[in-house]
């Protein structure tokens, strides 16, 4: 996600809350415990599925996780005891960015609490859009400093221009060069792949005219209720780019509480018939998409507790219906919040 679409603010919501009615008893917390131990088990058997972003530099598959660890709005101290947290339920995959101000939180979690190969962990950043060849360069050796790394697994350009959509970096020719300089990272291997994010089919065209590396990913806002808010997806699955989910829980979000997607009456209709939570609910559709769509990809959900990041990523273990699918899809509440498209 990003601080952009800022025209229209959103009022914040608990990230994260019990469901209703859930009572803190002995049978919770068992319930809590193999919620961990499933988590646990699922990543030592190697269950979380990837899709391939294609090759790197070196012609390496780079394996993106469809299921990954969020941290926007988390300052360094939370992001660093969330990834932490993360970490120890089996997480292998975070996503940050330049901008949310937390890279020093995140590259601490991973010195002290990855107990893995660097290889086998999956980090995605940001640079903000807009920005000229020097200034890619620049905010990148930022990131790598804040994290402590010498290579990311995606780079992405986090708009199609600077948030506050200056006139002269809001254009197809800033897009362009902003891509331009991301190719020459990949090839330095400072990313081992990079891509786009809130970008409509007008800002992809822009790109595809320049791009000798493709972009691998897009992340929008998509979850139920939103619809291809920015009518994106055809598009990103014509060119062969993953189109990946920011915000699959709508927070923040403004909407009813009966429309939530952690505790809201759809989700928990739905959720009741397998014995999951509203939340894996509404993961597991749009992993399920990912699952069974070609150029889908996942969802970065976050947390700062452990049993809420247990259970964020136990979503391999049911499967919706048909029909469950449907009436999820269907739903218009919460809606999306279209905007990208308004960028020049």
């Amino acid at each position: 996600p990003s601080v952009a679409k800022m025209h229209t603010p959103r009022t914040p919501s608990t990230a994260h809350r019990p469901r209703t009615g859930w009572p803190r008893t002995a049978a919770t917390a068992a319930t809590m415990r193999l919620t961990l131990l499933l988590a646990l088990t699922l990543v030592a058997a190697g269950a979380i599925p990837t899709v391939n972003l294609g090759k790197d530099v070196h012609g390496k598959d780079v394996l993106l996780p469809l299921v990954g660890a969020g941290t926007w709005q988390y300052n360094d101290t939370v992001a660093y005891s969330s990834l932490c947290q993360a970490f120890a339920v089996g997480y292998n995959f975070v996503d940050t960015a330049w901008i949310y101000g937390n890279e020093k939180g995140v590259g601490k979690a991973i010195k002290d609490c990855w107990k893995k190969p660097r290889e086998e962990l999956f980090v995605m950043t940001k640079i903000p859009g807009g920005l000229n060849s020097t200034e890619v360069a620049t905010y990148h050796a930022q990131n790598m400093e804040w994290l402590g790394l010498d290579y990311v697994d995606h780079l992405m350009t986090h708009f199609p221009a600077d948030f506050q959509v200056t006139p002269s970096r809001a254009s197809p020719k800033a897009r362009q060069e902003e891509w331009l300089a991301l190719e020459k990272i990949y090839e330095s291997g400072a990313a081992r792949s990079i891509g786009i994010s809130h970008y409509v089919p007008r800002h992809i065209d822009d790109v595809l005219q320049v791009a000798t590396v493709r972009p691998s990913v897009n992340q929008v806002e998509y979850h139920i209720g939103s619809g291809d808010v920015d009518h994106v997806i055809g598009k990103c699955r014509d060119e062969k780019i993953y189109f990946m989910s920011f915000s699959p829980l709508c927070g923040p979000c403004t909407y009813e509480p009966k429309d939530s997607l952690i505790h809201g009456e759809l989700v928990e209709k739905v959720a009741a018939a397998h014995n999951v939570s509203g939340a894996q609910v509404s993961l597991r559709w749009i992993v399920q998409q990912a699952l069974t769509i070609p150029y889908m990809a996942g969802v970065i959900p976050k947390s700062n507790k452990a049993n809420h990041l247990a259970e964020n990523l136990d979503v391999f273990g049911f499967e919706l219906t048909a029909e469950e699918m449907g009436l999820l899809s269907n739903a218009t509440k919460p809606a999306g919040e279209p905007g990208d498209g308004d960028v020049p």
